[in-house]
This record gives C-alpha cells, structure tokens and sequence, in this order.
C-alpha cells in the first residue's frame, strides 16, 4: 500500500478518485429521481466527442472537454422547457449525436487511446484535471451546504418549493451544470461507458437503507468514495481498468444494500 502512495500518477489518480466519488453520487441525489438519470450517459458521450474532434483537429485542451458538454446540456435544457420535450428523451437525442460524432471522429484518424476513454486509466489523470474537480466539488458542495433545505424542497415536492418561494429552474440549471462538469471529471477514472454509474448507483444504493434525504446524501458519498478508491487500488494490482474494477465493488455495495433492505435495516 506504501508502494502506491509514493507513485505520482497513483497519487493523482487516488486524489481524482475520491473527487469524483464524492462528486458524482452526491449530484446523483438530485438528478436521478428528477428522471434526468440519461444526462450522465449523454454527458459522457458529448465529452467524448470533444475529446474526438479535439484530438482529429490537434488542439486538445481540458478547458474545451470541460465547456462543451456544459454548453450542450444547457441547451438541451432550454429546449425541454420551451418545446416541452420529455428529459429522457432530449437527453438519448444528445447521447446518439455525442455517439456519432465520436465515431466519425475515430474514422477521420483521431488518436484516442480508446481503453483509456471507455473504461479509464490511472496513468492518464493530469494536476489540471484534479484542480478543475476540486472546483467543482467545492462550489457543488458549499452550494449544497448553504441551500440543503432548499434542495430537498426541489428534489421531494416541485409544487411546495415553489410555494415556498425556491426558484425551480435556477436549481435545475445548476445541478445539470454541474452533472455535466462532473461527469467530465470523472471520466479520467471511470471511463465514458461507465462514469454514469458513479451517479446512479451509490444513489439507488444509500436510498434503500436510509430514512432521511440527508443520511441518504451522506451514504452515497461514502459509497462512491470507497469504490473509486478500492477500484483505483485493485486496478493498480491486477491491471484491470479502474472504472471496471470501481463499478463492480459498486455493485457489491448494492448488493449489500437490498440485502439490508429485505431486513429491514435502516440507519
């Protein structure tokens, strides 16, 4: 265990892990039962566009990966709330496209190392990506601190916020936002095909064993947290890629966590 912590890029990479595993779960509190659970999917595939045409074009910078799918998916949002579009829906249309144009990208001879893309890689995690989602995190974060209550209001019960005088679409903008930025942060671990699990699982996973929203906030992150890191470890022991290794230790927690559930154990 030693070993690792004296190796630069395990240092980054475990500092990156446990960013992105607080990060995504706790995001994945407000989006996923808002039925936005495809925003990961279509942010991921956006960035990996980005990451396409950047790299066919030769002008690759985190600063365009980090922009466009942040641009992508606010726009994809206007257009649900004046076309009145289903969020599911806008979202899949934004996948194919962000799919699409990828390929057409690696078709055109964009060198993208693929493994690293789809499934992340230790090797490949940058101080530049691990100062852009410590950003992230701390304004998610204090953002989160300062306007909890508000929060659950816009997660549990749209009609009593609103009543209550929270502003429902400034709330939807900033967390899908911030989905997109964090997505993009995490992909360097995870990977584009699996980083969406980061947001979903340790969500449906901390609901099912905890009676509040805030416990349930709290719980995710955990999870998150102790599955990038364990995943990051294993990968570095048995060459495997670290967002594989993260989403099965995520699945042992679920795992874990419906079995506490039929026992009707709740924290």
């Amino acid at each position: 265990m030693m070993e690792i912590l004296q190796l630069p890029f395990m240092q980054r990479a475990l500092v990156a892990g446990v960013l992105a595993g607080f990060l995504l779960p706790l995001v994945g509190n407000y989006i996923v039962p808002k039925k936005l659970s495809n925003l990961g999917d279509a942010s991921s595939h956006v960035a990996f566009a980005t990451i396409g045409l950047t790299a066919l074009f030769g002008f690759v910078t985190d600063l365009v990966v980090y922009a466009v799918p942040a641009v992508a998916i606010y726009a994809v949002l206007v257009l649900i709330n004046r076309l009145k579009i289903p969020g599911d829906q806008a979202l899949a249309i934004l996948l194919a496209v962000g799919a699409s144009i990828a390929s057409l990208s690696l078709s055109f001879g964009a060198r993208v190392n693929l493994t690293a893309v789809l499934f992340g890689s230790v090797l490949f995690v940058t101080n530049e990506d691990i100062i852009a989602a410590a950003a992230v995190a701390a304004v998610t974060g204090v953002f989160v601190f300062v306007n909890f209550g508000k929060t659950i209001l816009y997660t549990v019960n749209e009609e009593l916020a609103r009543v209550k005088g929270v502003k429902i679409g400034y709330y939807q903008f900033f967390f899908a936002i911030v989905a997109g930025l964090s997505i993009v942060s995490g992909i360097k671990v995870a990977g584009v095909l699996l980083v969406t699990a980061l947001v979903a699982i340790p969500t449906a996973a901390s609901s099912l064993i905890s009676n509040s929203f805030k416990k349930a906030v709290i719980a995710s992150i955990i999870f998150g947290i102790s599955s990038t890191t364990l995943g990051i470890i294993t990968s570095y022991y048995l060459g495997i890629t670290p967002g594989a290794a993260s989403v099965i230790f995520l699945i042992i927690i679920l795992v874990v966590s419906a079995l506490l559930w039929k026992l009707k154990v709740r924290i």
